[in-house]
């Protein structure tokens, strides 16, 4: 599993980068005022998304190798990796909190100071949670989730979970919300829906490699990792894509009534 995984994960880049290009487009063709904050997530995506799959390809940096046979281009892709992982985890989990926040729109808005303390508990939480120490930093993206000694490696993937986890029961919160409205935003709602695949679908990934761990079908987890969100971006791009404003259709004026000679 884990070599066809090898095989499978550039072509998977390639096509999370042309979604996620697509999602951009669109946005700057159509609703990039309204979800502005959407295209510099998704800037962001296909910035670190590109750059990872182009270093892992040249210099081989997920390769799981371990002690004195990691070198220092697998080492830097670690850390990049990771913490980049981290980052877009916390993007994801701020923009569901800016959704729900637009949704609430009216008289009846959630405060925007609660929503910030949300995401404030969300920064912190991992250090009060989990053990803040880095050393030793993961080896790579396929080290067990909780490798012995590895306490970087544990800190990154429950930091990761903990984010993923928080957005998907957020999201859901949302979708329920823009559901049961009688205005109903349908753009808002599949950006929602979409959103909520890729946030779930990681949280259950990460689940996937706890119980996993580092076997021949330790990949697994990161297969449905890159195609959950595949499909969420697929989902922005149907969201976003440029509608073509339908012509009011003409009505045939009657034709005038014939008048009759008098006689």
């Amino acid at each position: 599993m884990n070599r066809f995984y090898d095989l499978l994960a550039p072509v998977l880049g390639i096509c999370t980068v042309i979604a996620l290009l697509l999602v951009l487009v669109f946005l700057f063709l159509g609703a990039f005022r309204k979800y502005w904050i959407i295209g510099v997530y998704v800037a962001w995506e296909l910035f670190a998304t590109a750059t990872l799959t182009l270093a892992d390809v040249m210099l081989h940096g997920s390769a799981p190798l371990t002690g004195a046979s990691q070198t220092a281009a697998n080492k830097l892709y670690a850390r990049l990796y990771w913490s980049n992982d981290v980052i877009v985890d916390l993007f994801r989990f701020v923009l569901v909190i800016v959704l729900i926040y637009r949704a609430s729109a009216g008289p009846r808005r959630i405060s925007a100071k609660l929503l910030a303390g949300l995401v404030v508990a969300m920064v912190v939480l991992p250090f009060l949670l989990f053990n803040p120490n880095f050393k030793p930093l993961p080896i790579g993206p396929f080290n067990l989730p909780f490798p012995s000694g590895s306490i970087g490696a544990a800190w990154f993937q429950s930091t990761s979970e903990l984010l993923n986890f928080g957005a998907a029961i957020m999201n859901l919160m949302l979708w329920g919300a823009l559901i049961a409205s009688k205005k109903r935003d349908l753009q808002l709602l599949a950006v929602s829906a979409g959103l909520g695949v890729v946030v779930t679908g990681t949280a259950l990934a990460y689940g996937m490699r706890h119980f996993l761990g580092q076997n021949q079908v330790g990949a697994m987890g990161f297969l449905f990792m890159n195609l959950t969100q595949l499909a969420g971006w697929l989902i922005w791009c149907w969201a976003f894509r440029p509608v073509r404003a339908k012509k009011p259709s003409l009505e045939r004026a009657p034709a005038p009534a014939k008048l009759e000679p008098l006689e």
